[in-house]
């Protein structure tokens, strides 16, 4: 391959490589600052249509246990079945907890509202769901996620701070390398240059 050849490869592979990694920074950056405000205002974080939250509390165990993260999606009011683990707003009767957003099991439906109960709970709730407060169905659980997601919702600012100060840190790094591979390269040809006259003299 030719010099010239080489070097436009180079520059091409240069490019997309910084438009992937300012597409990686940019997403990345949105979904900390989705997660953080989704956190302080105690909504569901979404994407794509597809929420998802930390479970904080032991209601549920042992199906989905303390620290996992569950997927839900909105549905309609009548898709709820019994058995399905339905997300809604906590109502008078969960007491503290009123207006925080809560994971249990549909265990009956009436004509006034869907019957819930935690699967690690004595009693049913005393609140039953209804249009109003019910957000979406579980479709899926995860330890594994929840672990990376609430050390994402934990340190999101720190890790937001990291994603700008190491590509920087790295182009500097790389432009100083560079700089300091040129300047050797020059020494050496004025070297060259000295060790080829010095040559000339002796003939």
């Amino acid at each position: 391959m030719s010099k010239g050849k080489k070097g436009l490869t180079t520059r091409i592979f240069s490019i997309i490589c910084t438009v992937l990694t300012v597409l990686i920074f940019a997403l990345a950056v949105g979904v900390i600052v989705n997660m953080i405000v989704c956190r302080a205002k105690n909504k569901p974080v979404s994407f794509f249509g597809t929420s998802f939250a930390i479970v904080r509390t032991p209601s549920m165990q042992p199906e989905i246990m303390v620290g996992d993260m569950i997927l839900f999606k909105t549905c309609n009011y009548s898709d709820v079945k019994v058995g399905d683990y339905i997300v809604f707003v906590a109502g008078d009767g969960f007491g503290q907890i009123k207006g925080q957003n809560i994971v249990h099991e549909a265990i009956e439906i009436t004509s006034s509202g869907i019957r819930t109960k935690g699967t690690n709970n004595l009693v049913a709730d005393s609140d039953l769901v209804t249009e109003d407060n019910l957000i979406g169905i579980c479709t899926y659980n995860s330890a594994g996620w929840g672990k990376v997601f609430t050390f994402i919702s934990k340190y999101g600012i720190i890790i937001i701070i990291a994603l700008i100060a190491v590509p920087f840190v790295g182009s500097q790094i790389i432009k100083t390398v560079k700089q300091s591979k040129q300047k050797g390269g020059a020494d050496f040809e004025q070297d060259k240059d000295k060790t080829n006259d010095g040559e000339t003299d002796l003939r």
